[in-house]
């Protein structure tokens, strides 16, 4: 199997018989899209979030962006799924509640609109974690001593923040986004199979169902190599943010 796999050959499905590679070829797509753009938007929201927090500790902003967090980590997935689709799709009826694109549509704007709700929940599940460890590690960077001797210069609060704590906050934060990659991957399996988008983590959890072993196995095989891929990205970033740190 390991032979076959090194070689590009997965196997065959034994449910309907096709190639592992034929169908990934045609799933994957799905998964992708929504993947990267939750680890954009997530990236975005929870970096922003938690800098805003650091600086105006105790303020509105961090009270309300600390309840966020918790409210993301805490509340299951598949719960705040539903939720959303009770409210935004069954309830008020502003936007589909299931697949890629709508039957006879066709365009962008149709595909965005169904991406909405499963971005959705993929980016605030995934937030919360972001935005508390980017506020930790902000006010650790903030009370150091290079901070206060910038300050002490006459240095302005943007450039103070945003040039030299930013900067070292980074630095951790490269961990997380990278680890953060597959756990997005996993987390579309509950994802893609609340909203019916037939992408691989749907497919992976209509295998597992169904006793599809082939497919089970290179979903796992696919999950592990992103945690490496993940690791990888991590490393290259190391080098982008840390001046310290230069691959040769």
């Amino acid at each position: 199997w390991i032979k076959d796999l090194l070689a590009g050959n997965f196997g065959y499905s034994i449910v309907n018989g096709s190639s592992i590679a034929s169908i990934v070829r045609t799933r994957l797509p799905a998964t992708f899209e929504l993947a990267i753009i939750a680890l954009i938007l997530s990236s975005i929201i929870g970096i922003g979030i938690g800098i805003l927090s650091a600086i105006r500790q105790n303020g509105i902003i961090d009270y309300v962006g600390r309840v966020f967090a918790v409210l993301g980590q805490s509340i299951p997935q598949f719960f705040f799924g539903i939720c959303m689709v009770q409210i935004f799709a069954i309830k008020l009826g502003w936007l589909p509640v299931n697949g890629r694109t709508s039957p006879g549509a066709s365009g962008l704007g149709d595909a965005i609109v169904h991406l909405v709700l499963p971005v959705l929940v993929l980016t605030v599940i995934s937030v919360g974690s972001l935005m508390r460890y980017t506020r930790t590690n902000m006010l650790e960077v903030l009370s150091a001593d290079y901070i206060r001797t910038a300050r002490a210069k006459g240095l302005s609060e943007r450039k103070v923040i945003y040039h030299h704590a930013f900067r070292n906050t980074l630095i951790p934060l490269v961990t997380i986004v990278g680890g953060s990659l597959p756990g997005l991957f996993s987390g579309a399996l509950i994802t893609e199979t609340l909203f019916s988008i037939p992408g691989i983590g749907f497919t992976s959890y209509q295998s597992m169902i169904v006793g599809d072993i082939p497919f089970t196995m290179f979903y796992l095989t696919f999950i592990a190599i992103l945690i490496l891929t993940g690791n990888l990205i991590s490393d290259i970033l190391y080098a982008v943010v840390d001046p310290r740190v230069r691959l040769a």
